[in-house]
């Protein structure tokens, strides 16, 4: 049985000068850039607590943990050639 996570809110602070989308936590000072298609980056700023799970949304759009742990490898492929840190490999 999974321990239950501790989930943050992440905020959309502004942009960075390279044009990043600057988000933050407000409970534990996680801090990091996203850019997004069609180059997805992801920077993390400073780390906060690594423990939770952050989520967050702008604009309609959402990003929230995933349940689903039955990920097909073919879409788990596609995730981390686009960036996208869905098993946790990159802080």
């Amino acid at each position: 049985m999974r321990t239950p996570v501790t989930t943050h809110e992440m905020v959309l602070a502004g942009r960075h000068e390279s044009g990043a989308e600057d988000w933050h936590c407000p409970e534990c000072g996680r801090r990091m850039l996203l850019r997004w298609t069609p180059d997805f980056q992801k920077v993390i700023v400073d780390r906060g607590d690594e423990g939770a799970t952050h989520v967050g949304g702008r604009g309609g759009v959402r990003l929230t943990a995933a349940t689903e742990t039955g990920l097909p490898e073919r879409e788990r492929s596609w995730l981390r050639d686009n960036g996208i840190d869905w098993d946790g490999w990159a802080a």
